[in-house]
């Protein structure tokens, strides 16, 4: 009788042992199940911000950007902000630079992004971390129609940029070499771009009549239809002469440290 009692109890006792076992495996299945359920929620949610942004995520803009065509100074202008000095000959870069760099007693983090042709379909990451953007522009060279051209195409391609476009952010045309007696002036400058942008403008609209409801043009300016100003731009679009070769970069802190940049501090792209 008590070898019975004895075997009941041990019945008994691997039963509990069996439910306990279960238990636990159900509760940890329960658990997984719940982690599952929520990471395929973040997946799911972020594939509809990425796809209701054109295929681009949220970023801090936080970064001053300098853009603009090959030769016009930009990685000499990036040493001098960040070494206090400029390396003696022409200097090219074929990466991106990014630095903390000082402008008088303020410090940024600027990108250096490089203005070769073929590069250039790469600068988007970058347009989107943008918080200000700087586009500089070869002083020297506005009298030779095909480097208008060319400038004007670029910073064309930046106005009309959605990312630049949904935050509004602002863009610096620096007229570097201005130290130069052959410089030509900011004003000249802005009126031989702004007449380049307006050809390419009417051209682009020629095209668009061919082009289906997906390839809508976006505007660029509160005024379409109207000769292209720079005034106008739904970005706020400011000018002045530097020289980063020189030091000559009132105009260029006078941009960074105003109170102008994007609308928002993130933005989708």
């Amino acid at each position: 009788m008590a070898e019975q009692v004895a075997n009941h109890g041990g019945n008994a006792g691997d039963t509990i042992d069996v439910l306990i076992t279960t238990s636990t495996r159900t509760t940890y299945f329960n658990v997984g199940l719940i982690l599952l359920s929520l990471a395929m929620f973040i997946l799911a949610a972020y594939l509809v911000q990425v796809l209701h942004s054109g295929g681009v995520v949220r970023v801090k803009r936080a970064v001053t950007l300098l853009i603009g065509p090959a030769n016009s100074g930009k990685t000499t202008l990036f040493r001098k902000m960040k070494y206090g000095k400029t390396p003696g000959g022409t200097v090219t870069s074929v990466i991106p630079n990014e630095e903390e760099c000082k402008v008088g007693e303020d410090t940024y983090r600027v990108v250096d992004y490089p203005g070769h042709v073929k590069l250039r379909s790469g600068a988007e990451p970058f347009l989107n971390r943008a918080l200000k953007i700087v586009f500089v522009a070869d002083s020297l060279v506005f009298n030779q129609n095909e480097k208008v051209r060319e400038a004007a195409n670029f910073l064309f391609g930046i106005l009309s940029n959605r990312l630049v476009l949904k935050d509004r952010v602002p863009i610096f045309i620096a007229c570097n070499k201005a130290d130069r007696m052959n410089a030509f002036s900011p004003e000249f400058i802005k009126k031989r771009l702004e007449k380049e942008i307006d050809i390419l403008l009417s051209t682009v609209g020629d095209l668009s009549d061919t082009k289906g409801s997906e390839d809508e043009l976006v505007s660029i300016t509160t005024r379409p239809g109207e000769p292209f100003k720079f005034a106008d731009c739904l970005s706020n679009v400011t000018w002045g002469a530097i020289s980063g070769n020189k030091g000559n970069l009132k105009a260029l802190h006078a941009y960074l440290s105003s109170s102008s940049t994007a609308t928002t501090s993130t933005t989708t792209s």
